[in-house]
């Protein structure tokens, strides 16, 4: 499958920073014609083969975090830890927030007309549609390629499902030990640029205290971003 520019598949998804966009819209467009109907906008698969796609998707995708969490080295984790992670980091609200940190218009691309045409879709099916995706890739490239897409797009809901990488987690552990009254408070103050790379700002409190802010290319980041401040803010570790 190849791009307009004359960049193939495979060498687009082998970009450190990949054009998430750009690669959906390579595929969709490679697919129909291939095997769909040529110029079809959406993808151009029945439900029951989009479901298909979407189970394998699945379990392509737990194969690979699961790898990437074994295989870490800054910390060894155990079963348990490496279980709680792999269950948030593949869930459909997950992969619902990483589909939102690109372009809207290309992961509807990945929504097929045979599953209907909306203007919003619940976390279920933008979830899905990341999960058919890429057992879709996996049939065309093979594990190898999809692997490399899929660690480097990722890398950031990685991080902030690890234990040892989850400021948020730490912070609501400290004042869990501390004051099992309350918990911290987190509230997004600003959101801005684009809507396929958007940059949020959040604070969090602790009794209406002011303890940290910071930004991030989501909701989620930022909340990482501010919980760090706040553990920097309470001496509970170093800049």
């Amino acid at each position: 499958m190849n791009g307009q520019s004359g960049l193939s598949l495979i060498e687009l998804l082998h970009s450190p920073d990949p054009d998430v966009t750009r690669i959906i819209n390579t595929f969709v467009t490679r697919f129909n014609a291939a095997y769909g109907i040529p110029g079809t906008d959406r993808w151009d698969i029945t439900k029951e083969d989009w479901q298909r796609y979407e189970f394998l998707g699945d379990r392509v995708l737990s194969l690979i975090i699961a790898q990437s969490l074994f295989t870490q080295r800054d910390a060894v984790l155990d079963e348990g830890s490496m279980t709680k992670i792999l269950s948030g980091v593949v869930s459909n609200r997950a992969l619902d927030i990483l589909t939102r940190q690109h372009e809207k218009k290309a992961f509807t691309r990945l929504i097929p007309n045979s599953i209907g045409v909306q203007n919003t879709y619940g976390e279920k099916i933008t979830g899905g549609a990341f999960e058919a995706f890429i057992g879709a890739l996996y049939c065309e490239v093979g594990l190898d390629d999809v692997v490399f897409f899929v660690n480097a797009i990722m890398a950031d809901t990685l991080n902030s499902y690890n234990p040892n990488q989850n400021a948020k987690g730490i912070l609501q552990e400290y004042f869990q030990k501390n004051d099992r009254s309350d918990v911290p408070e987190y509230r997004e103050t600003m959101k801005k640029g684009p809507d396929h790379k958007p940059v949020s700002t959040c604070q969090v409190f602790f009794r209406h205290a002011l303890l940290g802010e910071g930004t991030g290319e989501s909701k989620q980041l930022a909340e990482q971003a501010a919980a760090k401040r706040a553990l920097e803010t309470l001496g509970l570790i170093h800049r």
